[in-house]
């Protein structure tokens, strides 16, 4: 009953194209990974070429070493926003497609900055790829970086309709998740905290003590979720993440964390 219930809610409609940022300041934490399978799942339930998920790091970023399909040369942000910019901003379906790897599950992703090392996607990069995707999909999946000082960590904090926070079971992680969400407050204001949603993941080396601490420290914050994610081997391996791969709890897991975000986005103030 409560699958049903979840997938019902992950194929609701949504009001407009959405932001699902994907952030936590410490490196580690499983962003990533945990980007990956929920683009995944709400594919599997949306339907092939609903969203895309982009790695949005500064400069480069492990999405496209954990994908199941792997991107080609040129295949990344920096080349997409050169076409869009050549095509001023208008860009037909299939020359889309040439910038996007369709995964087994029917989510797009689109690589870091690969094609231009030598600059770091900025602010204005995320607004212009927002704009793009806008026009073809309905939900893009932010995977941040470290740096909450790069302009496109900024623009995917500040364009989130639902930010997920991945935290493991560490007091530092925890501890670097809280004060980016006070840092959020400070500038966009509490609403942040009306569609944020933590996730706590189990691990190696995981202080179970930690939890009780941790998670209080979020709900008195007034976060609107604390969601829970099981230890899954695949994620921690560093390889790559087929879906049908996962282990079952770990797929139901990401399935509650999908039917979350999807119902935050539904019922999301403007």
């Amino acid at each position: 009953m409560r699958h049903r219930t979840a997938v019902a809610a992950i194929t609701g409609p949504i009001p407009d194209f959405s932001v699902i940022t994907l952030a936590n300041p410490k490196g580690g934490v499983g962003k990533t990974p945990l980007a990956a399978g929920l683009a995944a799942v709400i594919a599997e339930h949306r339907g092939a070429g609903t969203l895309v998920c982009a790695d949005l790091a500064e400069i480069g970023g492990s999405l496209a070493d954990r994908v199941a399909v792997p991107p080609r040369q040129g295949q990344d942000v920096s080349a997409l926003l050169t076409a869009a910019a050549t095509a001023r901003g208008s860009i037909r379906p299939s020359t889309l497609s040439r910038y996007l790897v369709r995964q087994p599950s029917g989510e797009d992703i689109i690589a870091g900055n690969q094609t231009n090392t030598a600059a770091a996607l900025e602010y204005d990069d995320g607004t212009s790829l927002a704009d793009v995707l806008a026009q073809h999909r309905e939900i893009l999946i932010a995977d941040t970086g470290n740096s909450s000082l790069a302009g496109s960590w900024q623009w995917a904090a500040a364009a989130a309709n639902v930010l997920v926070v991945p935290v493991p079971l560490r007091r530092d992680a925890a501890a670097a998740a809280h004060r980016m969400l006070l840092d959020i407050i400070a500038t966009a204001g509490p609403h942040v905290l009306a569609h944020a949603v933590v996730v706590i993941t189990d691990g190696p080396g995981d202080a179970p003590m930690v939890e009780t601490e941790a998670v209080d420290a979020f709900i008195e914050l007034g976060v609107r979720a604390v969601l829970r994610m099981p230890f899954e081997p695949l994620f921690a391996s560093g390889e790559r993440i087929a879906a049908n791969q996962l282990r079952r709890n770990t797929t139901d897991a990401l399935t509650v964390l999908a039917a979350t975000v999807i119902g935050l986005i539904a019922g999301a103030p403007d």
